[in-house]
C-alpha cells in the first residue's frame, strides 16, 4: 500500500493504537506497570495539552481516542510510547529486551461527534469485545469509563528517569522519588452533550454503556468469557490464542466512521493533503530544500551515504 503520513490536525480527533511486538501480553497483571502507563499519559497530556476521550490498556496494545489542539500528536505519541517501552523491563522482569512495540502507532481520524462516541465505547468495551469479561465492572485492570463520565480527575505519579540516571552518576544517594512529578489525568466529555448537567450526562452514558455492552455480547465471536480468575493466571509475555495481526503494508482505514458521507469527506480531506505531501516530498528529496510542505505534515529525512573511496 505504501507509506501514508499521519497528518496533524487541530480540530479532528483520531484513534491512536500501538501494539506490542508479536502481540505478546506484557501489559497485563502488573499494577505497577499500569500505574506507570497512566502516569505517562497524565504527564504528556498535560505537557502537550492533549484532550483524551478514553484510554484502554489491554494485554498487548493501547487504544487512545484523543484530539490534539496544538497539532502535536507526533511528539506526544513519541514520548508516551517510548516511556512505556522503557518501563516494561522495570515491571516485567521476564522481558527479554529489544524493541517493545511492533511498529509505529496507527492513527485513524474520527470526523464527527458520533464517530468519537463510537470509538469511546469501542475503547471502553475492549475487555468485553475481546472475550475477557462480560461486564467491564469485572475487569481487574484499569477501565476509564467511570473517570471519563464523572469528570473525575486523578493524580498519577511519573518518574523523570533520565534526570534521575544523570544525577545518580554524580550522587549515589539520590532517589527516584526525588524526580517524581504528579499530573492530573482528565478525560474530555464527549462532544455534543455540552448542554447536559453532570448528573444527566452520567445517567445517559450508563444507559448507553448497557446498550453497547448488549450489542457487543450479541456480536462477539467467542462464547464464554475468560473470566477474572483465568485472567490473573496469564503469564506476562505469553501470546494470545487469537489476536489481530497485520503487516506494516496492510490496508488501514484513514477515517473511521459509520457514515459514508462523513467517511468520504474525511478521506477527500486526507488525500488532498497526502498528494500535495507526496509531490513536495519528491522535490525535497531531489534537492529542493526550500520546498514548502502542506500544513500538518513533516519533512521526510534526507539520507546521506558515506564515501568509501580514497581521498586524494
Amino acid at each position: 500500500m505504501g507509506y501514508h503520513p499521519r497528518i496533524e490536525c487541530k480540530q479532528v480527533a483520531s484513534l491512536q493504537t500501538t501494539r506490542a511486538r508479536n502481540s505478546e501480553l506484557w501489559l497485563i497483571n502488573s499494577p505497577g506497570l499500569e500505574e506507570a502507563i497512566l502516569g505517562y499519559a497524565a504527564r504528556y497530556a498535560t505537557r502537550y495539552e492533549v484532550k483524551i476521550y478514553a484510554l484502554a490498556i489491554e494485554g498487548n496494545h493501547i487504544h487512545m481516542p484523543a484530539v490534539f489542539p496544538n497539532a502535536n500528536r507526533a511528539g506526544f505519541m513519541r514520548d508516551f510510547n517510548s516511556s512505556v517501552a522503557r518501563a516494561i523491563p522495570r515491571y516485567q522482569p521476564r522481558y527479554p529486551g529489544g524493541r517493545f512495540w511492533a511498529r509505529r502507532f496507527s492513527a485513524e481520524y474520527l470526523p464527527g461527534d458520533a464517530d468519537i462516541e463510537d470509538r469511546f465505547f469501542y475503547t471502553v468495551l475492549q475487555p468485553v469485545n475481546d472475550g475477557l469479561v462480560d461486564d467491564i465492572k469485572d475487569y481487574p485492570g484499569y477501565n476509564c469509563f467511570e473517570d471519563a463520565i464523572t469528570g473525575r480527575q486523578r493524580l498519577y505519579k511519573s518518574i523523570r528517569w533520565k534526570e534521575y540516571n544523570d544525577a545518580r552518576r554524580w550522587n549515589r544517594d539520590v532517589s527516584p522519588e526525588d524526580f517524581a512529578e504528579w499530573n492530573p489525568l482528565t478525560f474530555e466529555r464527549l462532544p455534543g452533550y455540552e448542554s447536559l448537567s453532570q448528573g444527566e450526562y452520567e445517567v445517559l452514558m450508563r444507559e448507553k454503556l448497557k446498550e453497547r455492552t448488549a450489542e457487543v455480547l450479541k456480536k462477539r465471536k467467542v462464547g464464554r468469557c475468560l473470566g477474572v480468575a483465568r485472567l490473573r493466571e496469564i503469564i506476562p509475555g505469553s501470546r494470545p490464542k487469537n489476536t489481530k495481526v497485520s503487516g506494516s503494508k496492510d490496508h488501514r482505514p484513514r477515517v473511521l466512521s459509520k457514515s459514508s458521507i462523513r467517511r468520504s469527506a474525511g478521506e477527500a480531506w486526507y488525500f488532498s493533503i497526502y498528494f500535495k505531501f507526496r509531490e513536495a516530498s519528491k522535490r525535497y528529496r531531489a534537492g529542493e530544500l526550500d520546498t514548502v510542505f502542506p500544513q500538518g505534515t513533516y519533512k521526510p529525512p534526507i539520507f546521506t551515504v558515506a564515501f568509501g573511496g580514497t581521498l586524494l
